[in-house]
């Protein structure tokens, strides 16, 4: 008979038990979640997306404003061009849509 060389044993120390992984998890999942809370709700009320104050909006704004409805029309109709040649990436849409209805928006205000 041969002899069998002891297998070495592992510790399982504090970190590595079953209460630690499920603190990993409960931690990554609320890391998680904050990430999504904050993209959507942002900091002390604040929007953190970029284009919050799209055309969906401004369009109570164009209904009473005709000027700024022909301003609209053109430069987003523009813009929809653009894309629709494929001039422009989605990315490139959404940035050249909220420059145009800033620039409107400017150019004609509310009165």
């Amino acid at each position: 008979m041969q002899d069998e060389a002891p297998q070495a044993r592992r510790s399982t120390g504090g970190l590595d038990g079953p209460a630690a992984r499920l603190l990993a998890l409960l931690v990554a999942g609320g890391t998680l979640g904050a990430i999504v809370w904050i993209g959507q709700v942002g900091f002390a009320g604040v929007a953190m997306t970029p284009f919050a104050n799209s055309l969906a909006s401004s369009g109570g704004l164009a209904a009473a404003n005709p000027a700024l409805a022909a301003c609209l029309a053109e430069r987003v109709g523009a813009v929809d061009e653009m894309r629709a040649d494929k001039v422009i990436n989605s990315g490139q849409y959404e940035a050249f849509r909220a420059r145009a209805e800033s620039y409107c928006q400017t150019q004609f205000p509310e009165q």
